[in-house]
Parts: C-alpha cells; sequence; structure tokens
C-alpha cells in the first residue's frame, strides 16, 4: 500500500525570488489569478535554480540564462509556490506531478501520463 506524499508549498513572489533558486528535489506551480483556481503550469526539478548549498549547478531546471524569464513572470503576476520532497522521493516526482495535473488540470497543455501516485495537499493558489 502506497502512503501519500505530503506537501507543503512555499508561495514566492517577485520580492523573494531569489530564495526560490536554491530549492531542490521540487515540485512547482505557476498560478496566474486571471486563470481561477487553475495554476498555469505544474512542474519537477531536480535543482529549480542554481543558487543550491553544494555550489552552483548550471543545468538547473532555471539556470542563470533562464532568470529573466522567471522573474520576468513573477513580476507580470504570475506567483511561483515550490514543495520540496526531498532527495529520497525524487525518483517518484514525476509520478506525484502527474497526480497533480490529473487533479488540477493546468491551463497549459501538458503530457498526461497513467502513472501516478497519491498526493495530499491543498491547492497553493490564491
Amino acid at each position: 500500500m502506497s502512503v501519500n506524499m505530503k506537501l507543503e508549498w512555499e508561495k514566492f513572489s517577485y520580492e523573494n525570488l531569489d530564495e526560490a533558486l536554491s530549492k531542490n528535489h521540487c515540485l512547482y506551480v505557476f498560478h496566474n489569478p486571471d486563470d481561477g483556481d487553475r495554476p498555469f503550469y505544474i512542474g519537477k526539478a531536480k535543482h529549480f535554480g542554481p543558487k543550491q548549498e553544494s555550489g552552483y549547478k548550471g543545468n538547473a531546471r532555471y539556470n542563470a540564462g533562464c532568470h529573466h524569464l522567471l522573474f520576468g513572470l513573477v513580476r507580470s503576476g504570475f506567483t511561483l509556490y515550490i514543495a520540496e520532497i526531498g532527495i529520497e522521493n525524487f525518483s517518484k516526482a514525476e509520478e506525484y506531478e502527474q497526480k497533480l495535473i490529473n487533479l488540477w488540470q493546468p491551463v497549459r497543455k501538458q503530457k498526461v501520463k497513467k502513472a501516478r501516485l497519491p498526493v495530499e495537499t491543498e491547492r497553493p493558489l490564491c
């Protein structure tokens, strides 16, 4: 029997976005208030940004070359939510991500796969 992954979301805006760049082994959600309670996009990242405790990670999901896009998104009204799941659970990140995609139906079309694992969380949208 599978145990639900408990997700606790941390909210990031333009003012504290630098803190997000150190998050790792996580799921993340972009939300725009114009989309109501649907997220815009749901993703997963081994290293969300390059500012990791272990040093600079050039292979981060949102590396230094993408910072202007990331900061532009949140400055234009998007909010970023990140839930760290830990290195020991990251091998199952895609199945958790797929569960959220199935539950929340993001605005941005994403691949839907059948492999899903249960999650315990509340939709982190304001």
